[in-house]
């Protein structure tokens, strides 16, 4: 099987054949082959941005340039939750520019439902299970705030950091992540990347490597900082953009690749 669609470590022939059932009825026409990736999406190269979420409710909000690309979180900082400020700060960032949107991701087993059936105390189902569920919450959670505009943002990201909880497994981690992955890309059609760091995401992924599935990185010194764009989260992903935090303004800003 490979490495970019992760097996539970229980009932791995029933997961694999309901999975690549699952696969198979959703419109796989949203994969974007790997060629498609390359113009970087909303964040065009050497373009600026800047990402902005529930830590700047009732805080200046950065300046509106069409030229800048923008990026809003609709999480409240882990899965489940929503930003109390996502619909206002998605029509601020909407009316110029390109928009992308992003989910917080973490670990848990308390799935209320999902697209698998799982057998008692299959971790790795239920794990993927939970990451679905959290991409569902978030897309229901972003369409219901914006009275359905957030429907037209085709770029979604998910935020894998160290700060959210975590399970010690890595390989139950990565279903998470790829239940997460799997909902956005395939039944909501959208391009999925992921937000990290490459010492976070192999603290918490280990070497799980999803396809087609563009980085966006964390961590950067300042706006110059062009040489993050050359060092993906693992071989063969691409990065479309560096973030900053910018102290003197309490702001992250971004750069594409």
């Amino acid at each position: 099987m490979p490495r970019g669609i992760p097996t539970p470590m229980l009932s791995n022939r029933r997961f694999l054949v309901v999975l690549t059932s699952l696969l198979a009825s959703l419109s796989l026409t949203a994969m974007l082959p790997a060629a498609a990736l390359a113009d970087n999406g909303p964040m065009g190269s050497n373009t600026a941005g800047w990402d902005i979420s529930w830590p700047q409710c009732g805080q200046p909000l950065p300046e509106q340039r069409a030229d800048m690309f923008h990026v809003v979180g609709v999480t409240g900082g882990t899965p489940f939750t929503s930003n109390p400020c996502f619909g206002s700060q998605f029509a601020y960032a909407a009316a110029e520019g390109p928009l992308s949107l992003y989910v917080n991701l973490d670990f848990n087993l308390a799935a209320a439902g999902g697209p698998l059936t799982c057998q008692p105390e299959d971790q790795g189902c239920e794990a993927y299970n939970y990451g679905w569920g959290a991409g569902v919450s978030a897309w229901d959670s972003a369409r219901r705030d914006t009275g359905g505009g957030s429907q037209g943002v085709q770029m979604w990201w998910l935020d894998v950091e160290t700060e959210n909880v975590w399970s010690d497994n890595t390989d139950l981690n990565s279903y998470v992540i790829q239940g997460a992955l799997d909902f956005l890309q395939h039944t909501a059609g959208r391009t999925v990347g992921i937000y990290s760091t490459s010492l976070q995401w192999h603290e918490i992924a280990g070497d799980f490597a999803p396809p087609n599935t563009p980085n966006w990185a964390a961590g950067a010194s300042s706006m110059d900082s062009i040489g993050q764009c050359q060092h993906p989260f693992w071989n063969g992903a691409s990065v479309w953009a560096f973030q900053y935090l910018n102290l003197d303004l309490n702001l992250d800003q971004d750069r594409g690749c």
